[in-house]
């Protein structure tokens, strides 16, 4: 499980959509994953990227300020809900 951060996030610091594009070409996270779902906040830190990492530290802040620590890609909330009516059944 994985803080994912989004355009949202970016665009709270400032950030123009034509420089973030052209940030994500040749990374192993795209531009269309950032803006549809998200990229995980430790990737972007790893890269060293001093904008990419305050993009990183926005979405944390945004997800504190939403009293969730944690947001859980699609798939992994299937599992966690598969989880729990198994527990309950």
């Amino acid at each position: 499980m994985s803080v994912l951060a989004r355009l949202e996030h970016a665009r709270a610091l400032g950030y123009c959509a034509r420089g973030m594009r052209r940030w994500f070409e040749g990374r192993s996270h795209t531009w269309a994953e950032f803006v549809e779902r998200g990229v995980p906040v430790d990737w972007l830190r790893a890269t060293g990227d001093a904008m990419a990492i305050r993009v990183a530290e926005e979405a944390d802040k945004a997800q504190r300020a939403a009293g969730q620590h944690e947001v859980l890609v699609p798939s992994a909330a299937r599992d966690a809900r598969s989880a729990q009516k198994e527990q309950a059944g």
